[in-house]
């Protein structure tokens, strides 16, 4: 894996796999406050809720202002719905 991998960031980018986890909570609750926009599609959040997996994804791609974020049960289906996205 490299830079290519990821969506375009020139200020910085954060890759988190289970953080629900650090706080013992459950993947519906801790994304309680996504918006449906956050989420790669409905089918993946769906999947994250019923295994426990997520994956999340945080990038800047112009300035250290202004983040996107993108929420996903499969690696490989957020890291192409990112690099999609800007």
């Amino acid at each position: 894996m490299d830079a290519s991998d990821f969506p375009k960031h020139t200020a910085g980018l954060v890759l988190e796999h289970n953080p629900h986890l650090t706080s013992y909570a459950t993947v519906e609750r801790y994304t309680d406050d996504l918006d449906d926009d956050e989420w790669v599609s409905p089918e993946q959040r769906q999947k994250a809720i019923e295994t426990g997996c997520l994956w999340t994804l945080t990038w800047f791609p112009n300035t250290p202002v202004g983040s996107h974020s993108l929420s996903a049960a499969d690696l490989d289906v957020l890291l192409a719905a990112a690099k999609e996205e800007v």
